[in-house]
């Protein structure tokens, strides 16, 4: 019994870690949506990743920080002169509109407890303000 659950624990994990992933993905491509957000800060920095053979990039982002929707970043598209300029031009304190996948969307509580931004496709200022 002990080694079933054990079994099945090891099942659960490699899904979250391995398949899950790839799911929200392919879901959040599938389904966008527009949040508003209020930011209290952006960076531009960089992102690196990393492959099984050892190698990896960086990449240029900015990241927004925000107390109604945590962390979030954008960095499809952009180099490091424009994450600079996108970072630069955030008015502190406004609501700005992100396009973000359906499911980022809704896991965000998630994501800001373990440590991890949610991409966004697109930012722009709240045209409600």
């Amino acid at each position: 019994m002990a080694s079933l659950l054990v079994l099945a624990l090891f099942a659960i994990v490699l899904f979250l870690f391995l398949v899950g992933p790839e799911i929200l993905t392919r879901y959040d491509k599938a389904h966008m949506t527009t949040i508003s957000c209020k930011v209290t800060a952006a960076y531009a920095g960089s992102a690196s990743t990393r492959s099984l053979k050892g190698g990896g990039t960086s990449l240029p982002q900015v990241e927004y920080r925000s107390p109604d929707c945590g962390n979030l970043v954008l960095s499809r598209g952009l180099t490091a002169e424009v994450a600079e300029k996108r970072a630069a031009e955030v008015v502190r304190g406004e609501r700005y509109d992100f396009r973000i996948g359906e499911g980022s969307a809704r896991l965000r509580g998630l994501f800001q407890a373990v440590g991890v931004a949610p991409d966004v496709t697109a930012v722009r200022a709240d045209g409600g303000n």
